[in-house]
């Protein structure tokens, strides 16, 4: 990988290249994780299609990696139907070549809401704030690996829980190994 890291960073020298990776890498990894959700879900392009009010043929190029014109309303109808959320974030060019080394079916797999471990039934208050939160600050799988943390940015010190409704609830920010 530091071939790879090492030859990106060269290209990225050159504005044009820089943009036009970055714009192909989120097209494909749109496109990926939209087909990737629907397998790892056990649904067929027609059902998810039919969720989003649309027709197989008509959703099929969003799961194809040339598909380039991503509206964020669609977006939103794909993601329901998936039962996932819509996360859109300006990033660094460094990002890139974390995401290209992480890339992977695992790493764009996300669990339904009904899934989702946040929102099970937490332990109580008195078995301590470490073990509720843990419970609720379930990073995605590859982030209990070894993951790039775009939007959760590694922190010093302690990262409060947002939103867990534990008061002075804190964790320690997760490991990055890049």
């Amino acid at each position: 990988m530091n071939d790879l890291r090492e030859s990106l960073k060269q290209e990225f020298k050159d504005p044009d290249i820089r943009y036009a990776y970055a714009e192909s890498s989120l097209n494909t990894r749109i496109a990926s994780q939209i087909k990737v959700l629907r397998e790892q879900r056990g649904e067929t392009q027609e059902e998810i299609a039919e969720r989003c009010g649309t027709r197989q043929a008509g959703f099929s190029r969003f799961e194809d990696v040339n598909h380039s014109v991503w509206k964020t309303d669609t977006l939103w109808k794909i993601a329901r139907a998936l039962g996932v959320r819509v996360h859109i974030s300006f990033e660094t060019f460094g990002s890139l070549i974390a995401e290209k080394e992480l890339f992977s079916r695992e790493f764009l797999e996300r669990a339904k809401f009904e899934d989702d471990p946040a929102f099970k039934e937490l332990p109580t208050q008195t078995q301590g704030p470490a073990v509720v939160a843990a419970a609720v600050f379930q990073p995605p799988k590859q982030a209990r690996q070894t993951m790039y943390l775009s939007g959760w940015r590694a922190l010093s010190g302690l990262m409060p829980i947002p939103h867990s409704g534990i008061p002075e609830a804190t964790i320690p920010p997760p490991i990055i190994q890049i």
